[in-house]
């Protein structure tokens, strides 16, 4: 699985929104009610999002 850093070398990275940043290093996924805590390489329980 490709990380982060290579979309972002390769200028094909796009940031997404309806999300937050948490204080312990994963983003909280604001798209659903279930509000899913990712670290980097999961994804939410309903698919549409990615960390």
């Amino acid at each position: 699985m490709l990380k982060l850093q290579h979309f972002k070398e390769n200028k094909m990275y796009h940031p997404g929104r309806y999300w937050q940043k948490l204080d312990d290093g994963r983003i909280q996924c604001d798209v659903c009610p279930r509000l899913c805590k990712l670290h980097e390489g999961q994804r939410g329980l309903c698919f549409v999002r990615q960390a």
